[in-house]
């Protein structure tokens, strides 16, 4: 049972700038936090995550904490794009940054949106068994990025389809490569938050400078 209060799964899945899945860990109750979720899937190496390589990081929303290889937005600042269309003087640096991010990261939202969008069944499950149901996410999490991959020219009808974009907050998300990882989880270290806040900053100042360099 999830926070409002009927039966769903939280599935924490990561896809890059292609619009496919390259990870998706599903199987988790809907009142699960993103975070133990996450820690989950970085503490077990059986589960195979994708780890950023060193120096690279992945975007993640607010539900998520800012460590190494993960960056979130600056927290008490406007960060979801209609909040911006509102009204798109930027009232801090910090929204600056948060505006690009959320740009970027919205990737993950239109992935989830057009696989919904194909797949009807996954807006409205029937009430199969955990275990059917979780298997038909996966196939559909594995078609997508099949018909992605060959370069299927219907996405932009997919992409036109009504609230296709609109999102409930909390949605989130499958590797493809049987090999092992040699990666060992570790607690992240206040150097290595530091480290990945400083970058943020960085990036924050860069961008209100106008300078992208």
């Amino acid at each position: 049972m999830n926070r409002k209060g009927y039966t769903s799964t939280n599935i924490l899945a990561v896809c890059d700038f292609n619009m496919c899945f390259t990870f998706a860990l599903v199987g988790w109750e809907g009142s699960a936090h993103d975070t133990r979720i996450l820690v989950e899937a970085l503490r077990n190496s059986s589960l195979k995550f994708p780890h950023a390589p060193e120096g690279k990081y992945y975007l993640v929303d607010s539900g998520y904490p800012t460590m190494k290889g993960f960056m979130g937005p600056y927290k008490s600042a406007r960060y979801h794009i209609p909040q911006f269309r509102m009204s798109r003087a930027f009232r801090s640096e910090n929204e600056v940054f948060n505006y690009h991010h959320s740009s970027l990261r919205s990737v993950i939202e239109r992935t989830f949106g057009v696989c919904k969008a194909r797949w009807r069944i996954l807006q409205n499950m029937p009430s199969y068994s955990p275990k059917v149901q979780f298997k038909i996410i996966w196939s559909c999490f594995a078609i997508h990025n099949y018909i992605r991959r060959m370069g299927s020219n219907d996405l932009e009808d997919l992409e036109n389809l009504e609230d296709i974009n609109k999102f409930q907050e909390g949605e989130r998300g499958f590797e493809d490569d049987d090999g092992e990882s040699s990666f060992v989880y570790s607690q992240p270290t206040h150097e290595d938050t530091q480290q990945i806040i400083i970058i943020r900053n960085t990036i924050r100042d860069q961008l209100s400078n106008g300078s992208t360099s």
